[in-house]
């Protein structure tokens, strides 16, 4: 099974409800609940309450709304941030920046949200890079050596290539957040 990452923009109001109220980040993301198992045996002795059953109704996003990093997310912050899991922000923003909404897990931990002054950050910190630079000086081995997700056995700068077409794409998925005021938010699942 794949780690894949997904940054989805949302609006200001959808924003402040999910900072309010993190615990549902599950169904805003996935449409579904986290599964629940049913009260035991003592629980439904003691007068547990069961679930209604009632289901929500989900609204899948639009596709415009959401950008997917796929499996190459832990390469391309690696190239950006000279470092397996951490860095200086802006630079480690995928991994590092924002905040985390909640505890829930959503896959492989909790979701983060990055609010306007650090999206505004982050587009100034992409244009400053040159795709003709980008992954020079980088190799196999070196992202073998830390334990880069997605590594490319044969590294080389047509691997670069390919993945300065993901940062093309996050400097326009930012700015189009920028643009409107949108907050990202931001998950491994």
């Amino acid at each position: 099974m794949s780690m894949l990452f997904d940054l989805r923009r949302v609006s200001a109001a959808e924003a402040e409800t999910l900072v309010s109220n993190p615990d549902d980040i599950f169904f805003f993301l996935h449409g579904s609940e986290p599964h629940v198992p049913p009260p035991g045996f003592f629980a439904r002795l003691f007068g547990a309450k069961q679930e209604s059953g009632h289901r929500r109704e989900w609204q899948a996003p639009a596709d415009n709304m959401i950008l997917s990093l796929d499996k190459n997310w832990h390469v391309i912050h690696f190239l950006l941030s000279s470092s397996a899991w951490a860095g200086d922000l802006p630079r480690s923003t995928l991994l590092c920046g924002g905040e985390e909404l909640g505890a829930v897990d959503v896959g492989y931990g909790p979701a983060r949200i990055l609010q306007p002054p650090q999206i505004s950050q982050f587009i100034d910190f992409l244009e400053s890079l040159d795709g003709a630079g980008f992954g020079a000086g980088v190799s196999a081995a070196e992202l073998e050596e830390n334990e880069i997700y997605g590594a490319y056995p044969d590294w080389s700068s047509k691997d670069a290539a390919f993945l300065w077409n993901y940062v093309e794409d996050l400097k326009l998925f930012f700015s189009k957040a920028k643009e409107n005021d949108e907050s990202i938010v931001m998950y491994l699942y």
